[in-house]
């Protein structure tokens, strides 16, 4: 039981760590963009939107994926204390991003006219793209950095080295828009990139790490299947970039570019709002998995772990948003788009049953099975447009969040069929328990909302949340015990 409650422990420690880095994130984001709005004003914005718009598509298809990739190869070595192995295995990968980071200058060296002309209409930005080209320099070495800190689990070292690039990223590039104005954007993008690497240097220094030599052929060897499970998620990153196009479009040309506005402001509240969630579990969940992935009940162990705990957190997040939606849009955004609060209200349905098909996912990726991975993510994502189409047809932008709802159920349906008949898989009672308990809470909340009138709803509501934080708190002492987590951390910041 105690070897249990401390493999709860260790992912409710990860989870909590990156996500308190998250939050701190975005309060950096907040924060940077206020201050360029004041320093550079709307033109600079959007300078700079576009100029790193055009860098990221750049970079998501000459990385080849091989950052996210490597993290199962890297962990995989870590978990055999095999320190020869992790060694070559991360000689491998640095090979790989030198080579990526390569590529990227020489592609958006190529393409920086066509980039200019995409962006901007013209070719007046092509030398800001070839100058710019130098920060797939900086950004795949300091990637490279973190991908190892993240595959060796010094997860200490990765939060710290998050926030502090963030700090650093921030101070350097606001006296540059400060003394330089508009002309100051692309300087300020190089110089935080080439901040951010030192910030990564410094952390790298920090772990004992001697180079070994090998030969070009074992790096084909080991690098063969890195660049392979590379490859896939970045296909099916393009194909959901695709699929997220094919849907605005749809509805731009079947509905109005209003409704195109209210789906996208609704889509990223939801996303934003539970993508913390799921962003700080996958920076532990899938190196941890993929130390494990050879050994079955330990890996099974985990994902049901990993499930419960998701469950757990998404069950008093998404009540919350449920609750604070009106609320949350005046904050974010305005009162004009307070159409959009029944796309959310039924998209948070949608969520509890996201959070499992994400969990076993990275089973997949973990097996390095990339033929069904590919297979899987097209089947997901046709059915997501195909419903999406349907029920915005039938019933606007709240369709959309219907169309979640019916999405995910079939999706889900559709994984747990998959892992149970290539890796005899199967959720655990307590995962169904704790799913059922959420989607309790959320449709009798969602119903309240609908059905009864104020003042009482709010009362009705009140009691409901109530409820279900204690009933999700009781669940989750069960199992890394609150008090003495707090009692630990209390004796932490006293040292």
């Amino acid at each position: 039981m105690s070897e249990t409650k401390s493999s709860y422990g260790s992912i409710m420690k990860a989870t909590s760590i990156f996500g308190g880095v998250q939050v701190f994130n975005i309060l950096i984001t907040l924060i940077r963009g206020k201050a360029v709005a004041l320093l550079i004003g709307t033109a600079g914005m959007g300078l700079n939107g576009l100029l790193l718009s055009g860098l990221n598509l750049v970079r998501t298809i000459t990385t080849l994926g091989i950052n996210e990739s490597a993290v199962k190869d890297i962990s995989k070595a870590h978990s055999s204390n095999d320190q020869i192995l992790v060694r070559t295995t991360f000689q491998v990968f640095k090979r790989l991003i030198c080579f990526t980071a390569l590529f990227g200058i020489i592609a958006t060296v190529l393409f920086s006219p066509l980039l200019s002309k995409f962006a901007f209409g013209d070719t007046s930005k092509t030398f800001s793209f070839v100058w710019l080209s130098v920060t797939f320099v900086f950004g795949a070495l300091s990637g490279g950095i973190y991908t190892l800190l993240r595959g060796t689990r010094q997860l200490k070292y990765l939060a710290q080295a998050n926030i502090l690039g963030g700090i650093v990223g921030l101070v350097v590039a606001l006296p540059i828009f400060y003394f330089f104005g508009i002309d100051g954007v692309v300087p300020a993008i190089i110089v935080t990139a080439f901040a951010n690497y030192l910030v990564s240097l410094y952390f790298k220094s920090k772990i004992k790490f001697e180079p070994v030599a090998i030969s070009w052929q074992e790096t084909f060897q080991v690098a063969k299947p890195i660049v392979q499970l590379g490859l896939s998620m970045t296909l099916i990153n393009i194909l959901a970039a695709g699929v997220a196009f094919a849907l605005v479009a749809y509805i731009s040309g079947a509905g109005t570019l209003a409704d195109v506005g209210l789906y996208s402001a609704g889509n990223a509240i939801v996303e934003g709002y539970v993508g913390m969630v799921f962003t700080a579990m996958s920076t532990d969940y899938f190196p941890r998995l993929s130390g494990v992935i050879t050994e079955e009940s330990k890996w099974k162990k985990l994902v049901n772990e990993q499930a419960e705990l998701v469950l757990i957190i998404l069950g008093v997040v998404l009540i919350l948003l449920l609750t604070t939606t009106p609320l949350l849009i005046r904050i974010l955004l305005s009162k004009e788009f307070l159409a959009s609060q029944n796309f959310i209200q039924f998209a948070v349905l949608a969520i509890p049953l996201k959070g499992l098909v994400w969990v076993v996912g990275y089973v997949i990726l973990a097996k390095g099975n990339n033929k069904l991975f590919i297979t899987v993510e097209i089947i997901a994502n046709i059915i997501v447009l195909a419903f999406n189409i349907l029920f915005y047809h039938l019933y606007g932008v709240t369709g959309l969040g219907i169309s979640l709802i019916v999405s995910y159920v079939i999706s889900s349906i559709f994984m747990l069929t998959i892992l149970k008949k290539k890796f005899d898989f199967q959720f655990t009672g307590n995962v169904f328990k704790l799913l059922f308990f959420c989607f309790l809470s959320l449709v009798l909340t969602l119903l309240t909302i609908k059905t009864v009138a104020f003042p009482f709803a709010y009362i009705v509501e009140g009691i409901i949340v109530i409820a279900t934080i204690l009933f999700f708190l009781k669940e989750l002492n069960s199992r890394i015990n609150i008090k003495s987590a707090i009692g630990k951390i209390t004796n932490r910041a006293k040292k």
